[in-house]
């Protein structure tokens, strides 16, 4: 141990430099430990990946209707980008067709469609989310399967990492006119009461399936679902249940079909950005 006392100005002086050099390079290597992506949990790799894609372009059009997009080899390869950067990958699992149906064109045509569920694992190799998406494509020969997964997989993509792009019907940027109006394949929901405007009495609202994403979280919730004894029950009930670990509610949910799965995966969503959110959150009150 070094007696001080016995140590000229100068030697006191090169200990007390000695000392600052020390003390700087430890904060260089705190700063360096704190932000290498490997000490990272999956959360926060996630909400730095985000940041750092910031806002992408719109480059792809659809001409026949006039709008642009953001297409899915742009997303694609800015997440590409940040996953290699933060260390983490997408993997698609399971496909589970939920429905099949077709429809007359204007033009005397068939279109075939499908919508789907695909099942997603985010994991960086230590931690993983488990996903799920939603995806519809429709084709007049046999593409309309592989549209279906496409936009499922694009759908998790935007949602994952807050993309936002408005009137996107990509892939193929194609619009499909068919005969039958879209209104009335979309189930309603009376409007709570309230009061009535100019005299009217209350009427049902349409709520559009077809962008699960602008559904309001009250609907979501309040979404009826019946189950094989008649009963009904609603979306967030059934959520609740499977995030506490019910095998048969878990089962039940994973067996919806057509918009009772939308409203469902949809929900199931939000839920898991909110928590990681929060997780986040915490972390960061932790460090401070």
């Amino acid at each position: 141990m070094t007696d001080y006392s016995k140590l000229t100005k100068d030697e006191l002086g090169k200990k007390l430099e000695d000392a600052k050099k020390e003390i700087e390079s430890l904060k260089v290597e705190q700063i360096k430990a704190k932000n290498d992506p490997s000490n990272l949990n999956l959360a926060q790799k996630l909400a730095k990946a985000m940041d750092d894609m910031g806002a992408l372009a719109k480059d792809g059009s659809n001409n026949s209707q006039g709008w642009t997009f953001i297409s899915e080899s742009a997303i694609k390869a800015a997440i590409r980008r940040v996953a290699g950067k933060y260390g983490f990958a997408i993997i698609p699992t399971k496909i589970n067709k939920i429905d099949k149906y077709e429809r007359k064109t204007s033009r005397g045509g068939t279109l075939y469609f499908y919508d789907v569920i695909q099942d997603f694992i985010v994991t960086d190799g230590k931690e993983q989310y488990e996903m799920q998406m939603i995806g519809t494509g429709s084709d007049s020969g046999d593409k309309a399967v592989n549209k279906a997964v496409t936009v499922a997989f694009k759908n998790l993509e935007k949602q994952l990492f807050n993309v936002s792009d408005q009137n996107d019907p990509d892939p193929d940027s194609e619009t499909n006119e068919a005969t039958v109006p879209a209104t009335e394949s979309q189930p309603t929901q009376p409007r709570k009461p309230g009061r009535p405007n100019n005299g009217t009495k209350n009427v049902k609202r349409t709520i559009d399936w077809s962008k699960p994403k602008n559904i309001s979280d009250s609907d979501l919730k309040n979404h009826l679902v019946r189950y094989p004894n008649g009963t009904f029950v609603n979306v967030g009930t059934i959520l609740a249940h499977v995030r506490k670990g019910n095998a048969d509610a878990k089962k039940f949910a994973d067996n919806l079909k057509g918009h009772d799965a939308i409203a469902y995966v949809e929900l199931d969503r939000r839920t898991m950005i909110a928590n990681a959110v929060n997780k986040i959150k915490e972390d960061k009150k932790q460090e401070a």
